[in-house]
């Protein structure tokens, strides 16, 4: 009896931590059953989010190429129209160019015959001066759709800039002092002798200008201003006239238009020539920019801002 009792009294004393380390045992089989199915619940999730993420950048793909080639589409079409828009106004152009030379020839021949007198001579100088301003216009839009297409190649070679700046003096001066105003050529810094650059498109730059200076001018002066004191040089034309309004300062960069006091003004013109001039300076490597203040007695800068080309030193250039 006593030893069976010394047998029996170990069992119920382990009983009772037996079931805390089955129960212990049970607790961490849930947590680790629920934290697998966690995980499982959570890379489905993460793998529906990335599938759907896949699905949504597919689909900003697609459509941006569906982008690409609509704009590549409109890009072709849009090339394809200013190709046959520049052949549609070259052809006019030599169509139009041919029977207008004509016409100005026959005038400029009756306006030099000393018979010709009075009412005839007045509507003849009419006609050839309307002529003028059609070849002017057709000149012009020839010119610009050049340039819109690309088909404008400059000439670059080393010329003297010295006698470039003198003969655009040269041109400009009489008709600044055929209306009273004064003419003034100022060099800042250095000239350099020679520089590369299209000398055509360099004293096409300089003529427009300088010719809108004069026209708008009534009174005052046009003063040509060159820049050298820099790596990058400046030409600036500077006037005293009408001014430019601001809501006018960008527009009249487009082809056709003018600002509002041009076109109060009696002088004529195309709406062209500061378009081509912008152009043209852009295409050369510059900047044609504007300074205006409507209604002021002081002076208006229109500046081109050329990048500045190395000059030879020797007396002639070498090709």
């Amino acid at each position: 009896m006593y030893v069976q009792e010394g047998l029996e009294t170990p069992v119920q004393f382990l009983r009772m931590p037996f079931l805390k380390v089955f129960a212990l045992l049970a607790l961490l089989a849930a947590v680790c059953a629920w934290w697998v199915v966690l995980s499982t619940d959570s890379r489905r999730m993460a793998q529906d989010e990335s599938e759907r993420q896949t699905a949504l950048l597919l689909q900003e793909i697609d459509a941006h190429r569906r982008t690409d080639a609509a704009l590549q589409t409109a890009k072709d079409r849009a090339e394809s129209a200013s190709l046959a828009k520049t052949r549609y106004v070259a052809g006019m152009t030599h169509e139009l160019r041919s029977p207008l030379n004509s016409i100005l020839g026959y005038t400029q021949i009756l306006l030099k015959n000393p018979q010709v007198d009075g009412a005839l001579r007045d509507t003849l100088a009419v006609m050839h001066h309307s002529g003028q301003h059609m070849h002017a216009l057709i000149d012009g839009s020839l010119e610009l759709a050049r340039i819109e297409a690309g088909r404008l190649r400059l000439d670059v070679a080393p010329l003297p800039l010295p006698e470039l700046v003198e003969q655009v003096e040269r041109m400009m001066r009489p008709q600044a002092e055929a209306k009273g105003l004064g003419f003034e050529v100022q060099v800042l810094g250095t000239m350099p002798p020679w520089i590369r650059a299209d000398a055509k498109r360099l004293r096409q730059i300089l003529i427009n200008l300088l010719t809108n200076a004069v026209r708008f001018t009534p009174q005052g002066q046009v003063t040509l201003r060159l820049d050298f004191r820099r790596h990058v040089s400046r030409i600036d034309v500077v006037d005293t006239g009408i001014g430019i309004a601001p809501q006018d300062q960008e527009r009249i960069f487009l082809p056709f238009e003018r600002g509002s006091a041009g076109r109060r003004a009696s002088e004529t013109g195309t709406g062209l020539g500061l378009t081509i001039t912008h152009l043209l300076a852009e295409l050369m490597g510059g900047q044609l920019t504007l300074e205006s203040t409507p209604g002021r007695a002081a002076p208006s800068a229109c500046a081109s801002t050329c990048r500045r080309s190395r000059a030879t030193r020797r007396a002639r250039p070498r090709a």
